[in-house]
């Protein structure tokens, strides 16, 4: 490849990356990048090399890539980092929806470099000090995007809504948890980087990461924790209609949890999902409640964000007090929708049997779940 010393010297130049950001035309990109680099390739001869240099994993020290660059993906199969240039802060209710707008920057489509994972693991000068300001973990579907969303709206805040890129390092099986445990810094410190004013890093985790606890709890001890949860026929309910990846049958989550392994074979997917979410609630049953604070999806309002806030150290004030109002008034996942309650309906969905059904298996565990609540609520009253 002609231009592979050009294109690395590039994606480690800030000068240079100023220069080629926010051209839009991808003729005129080429050209700046021609006269960048002193070529004289044909449109067609640059975009060749382009996406052979894009496939290469390139020996490029990540902390070169820190600040500049964000990681976005993991590809487990060859141990490789997948990078982005970031467009500004996070709001979207997901972070994979953030990387979806960072991508569709030109210069994004056209350089998409890899890098491997070993100089991370080698022990590459990654500032890894960041102690971030609380975690999220919840049951799925029980108001964890409501709530990050709203705390994305503090100035001082950066939030990672189930960051894709975490669990895949969770969920390689090929990595020892010792490695897991020297990466999830990293990683966190690397995609927090490009805000340096939000100093505030707050993470939402997928669901099933809770089986990862104990690794997680190991490397951030005195991390703040929310547990959220919600009546266990709404959270089936509304994976009946949309499923999560955990509900899908998704075969490589099979490796978390032997309730994963119905998936190929399960006749009922109500019931692997009862399975499933009972394995979720186990998780959180198995932690020390003095370690976090249950929240219940009936209890989401403003004051209990504000609450949530102040528990993670966040001082709000009264104009992030009015946007956090206004975040909550459209759908959390759809913030072009207003907020409509489908609660009645979501309880409705279902029929008596697999109601009862449902109660039988999750009631109890969602009970103990919410006797953490009241405790909390007793100990904050005291």
């Amino acid at each position: 490849m002609r231009i592979v010393s050009a294109y690395k010297k590039l994606i480690c130049s800030p000068t240079q990356l100023a220069a080629c950001r926010h051209i839009a035309s991808v003729s005129q990109l080429l050209q700046q990048l021609n006269d960048l680099w002193g070529n004289d390739l044909t449109d067609d001869q640059l975009l060749s090399e382009l996406m052979l240099c894009n496939q290469q994993v390139q020996d490029i020290d990540p902390v070169a890539l820190s600040g500049h660059w964000l990681p976005h993906r993991y590809q487990a199969k060859h141990r490789s980092i997948n990078w982005c240039l970031p467009q500004g802060h996070a709001t979207e209710p997901f972070h994979d929806q953030y990387i979806e707008r960072c991508r569709r920057l030109l210069l994004n489509q056209l350089i998409a470099p890899r890098t491997p994972l070993q100089p991370l693991l080698n022990g590459a000068a990654i500032t890894s000090d960041i102690q971030p300001a609380g975690f999220i973990f919840h049951l799925s579907r029980c108001g964890s995007t409501l709530v990050s969303g709203c705390l994305a709206e503090l100035h001082d805040t950066h939030v990672l809504s189930e960051s894709q890129l975490l669990t895949e390092i969770l969920l390689d099986d090929s990595l020892s948890e010792t490695e897991k445990q020297q990466l999830l810094p990293q990683f966190i410190q690397l995609q927090t980087a490009i805000s340096p004013s939000r100093d505030r890093v707050i993470v939402k985790w997928n669901a099933w990461d809770i089986f990862f606890w104990p690794l997680i709890r190991k490397v951030y001890p005195q991390v703040p924790v929310i547990f959220l949860t919600r009546n266990p026929v709404e959270i089936l309910a509304s994976h009946q209609r949309s499923a999560g990846r955990h509900m899908s049958g998704d075969k490589s989550m099979a490796r978390l949890n032997p309730a994963f392994l119905m998936a190929d074979t399960e006749k009922n997917i109500l019931d692997m999902r009862i399975n499933i979410l009972s394995q979720l609630m186990g998780g959180m049953l198995a932690v020390n409640k003095g370690e976090v604070r249950v929240v219940d999806y009936t209890q989401l309002n403003p004051e209990k964000i504000l609450e949530i806030a102040h528990f993670f150290g966040a001082a709000v004030t009264a104009d992030e007090y009015k946007r956090i109002e206004q975040r909550m008034s459209v759908h959390s996942k759809d913030p072009h929708r207003s907020f409509t309650d489908d609660t009645r309906q979501k309880r409705q969905l279902f029929s008596a049997a697999e109601t009862d059904k449902i109660n039988h298996h999750l009631h109890n565990g969602y009970q103990a779940l919410a006797r953490g609540i009241e405790q909390r609520d007793l100990d904050y009253a005291l």
